[in-house]
């Protein structure tokens, strides 16, 4: 009897289970079809003047949004959303109404980083780029979007940065200036990398906001794909500690841009137990890899060698 009323109950189970998943691959498909690019709905459409309002009172901020990324904003084809320049300023009512009265409109000047930042997410966050900004090293330092983006006086049309790159960089970590004045150095200053192609200026869940999985070296491997492996015998510390290791990132006093001057003394950091015999570092032993070639890691030879 009991098992009989089991399976009357089970076609009514297989309905609700298939509503339920079926509701929820809805609203998926709903939230990954919504455009990136869509303002936050107002309140009250009402209180918007139009892009053309703005204009009268600040047509060379207008003209400078022409033809930017931002300009499509005025597009009203694109959806009652669409308010142009109030998209960001927020409704321009009550500050026409008021003669030009900053204080009755966002005009971002003197507004916390973290509140800028926060209107400017309303529409960019959607990207997986932008997603970790308010926990990232820059949000919780207090940069701001427009610390870094100008939407008005861009120097960079494409990303609308105030300053091209690494100069916009330099202007914060002067350290890293220094790293990539020296006599060698990955190509930052020469403009054939850039400091976003190995970091993510608006954060990830890495340290240093570097652009990497959980395998440390990664993000050397984008451009270093010999060194990448697997090996059929393997350089440890490569594996293990990752490339930082031997190499500085940005720049060094030292060829390859090692972290010490002579091969075989940072090579003794690790194999203490060659200092003498059978490698005696006062002979032509001394250079490690003039043998030991493989020194990242050989498929042929468990002794680097080749």
């Amino acid at each position: 009897m009991r098992a009989s009323r089991i399976q009357r109950c089970l076609p009514v189970v297989r309905v609700a289970v298939a509503i339920v998943l079926f509701s929820g691959s809805a609203l998926r498909l709903k939230a990954a079809a919504a455009p990136p690019d869509k303002p936050q709905a107002a309140a009250d459409s009402s209180q918007f003047v139009g892009a053309e309002t703005c204009k009268g009172c600040h047509e060379a901020q207008f003209n400078n949004i022409a033809g930017s990324p931002h300009f499509r904003l005025n597009d009203e084809s694109r959806g009652k959303d669409f308010h142009g320049c109030e998209s960001c300023h927020g409704p321009g009512a009550a500050h026409v109404a008021g003669g030009g009265d900053k204080t009755k409109i966002f005009t971002f000047k003197d507004v916390a980083a973290e509140k800028i930042s926060e209107r400017c997410l309303q529409c960019h966050q959607t990207s997986h780029e932008r997603a970790n900004f308010l926990r990232s090293d820059h949000g919780r330092a207090g940069v701001s979007c427009i610390g870094c983006h100008s939407p008005h006086g861009a120097a960079n049309r494409q990303a609308l940065l105030i300053k091209t790159q690494p100069g916009l960089c330099y202007g914060c970590h002067q350290d890293a200036q220094a790293d990539f004045s020296k006599p060698f150095h990955h190509k930052v200053n020469e403009g054939l990398v850039q400091c976003s192609d190995c970091h993510n200026a608006h954060g990830t869940t890495n340290d240093k906001q570097l652009r990497r999985t959980a395998d440390e070296q990664e993000i050397c491997y984008k451009c270093h794909a010999d060194k990448r492996g697997p090996f059929l015998f393997e350089h440890y510390p490569v594996k293990s500690e990752g490339c930082a290791t031997c190499h500085t990132p940005h720049g060094s006093s030292n060829p390859r841009l090692l972290t010490r001057s002579r091969v075989n003394t940072m090579c003794l950091e690790c194999h203490q137990n060659f200092y003498n015999a059978p490698h005696p570092q006062n002979t032509k032993s001394q250079a490690c890899a003039n043998c030991h070639v493989a020194i990242h890691g050989s498929n042929s030879d468990s002794f680097l060698f080749k």
